[in-house]
């Protein structure tokens, strides 16, 4: 039988800041312009058909995402995604937040 399990790390050397607190490294600067980009990858164009799909047939369609989709630059994509139907939702994880609030 194996002992009691061991932390990974100790919490206790964790030094918490609040977001206003935090220094800030992105800005409005980062969001690239909205423009038509080609799409050369089958595996992405197949992605593709099966959203119109989805928004042909009124279902759900969800972007999960990590925060490099935000410090790229790319909000303006998925804002036109939303506003035109072709995304319902956006989950994003804890970085993801922390951008969003930079933003």
């Amino acid at each position: 039988m194996r002992g009691p399990a061991r932390a990974l790390f100790d919490r206790r050397q964790l030094r918490l800041l609040s977001l206003q607190r935090r220094r800030h490294d992105l800005d409005i600067a980062a969001i690239v312009p909205l423009r038509p980009v080609p799409c050369r990858r089958r595996d992405l164009r197949e992605v593709a058909r099966r959203v119109v799909a989805a928004r042909e047939r009124g279902a759900a369609t969800v972007l999960m995402m990590g925060a490099h989709v935000l410090r790229s630059g790319l909000q303006r994509y998925l804002i036109d995604l939303m506003e035109r139907g072709y995304l319902s939702g956006i989950a994003m994880n804890g970085a993801g937040m922390i951008h969003d609030f930079e933003l």
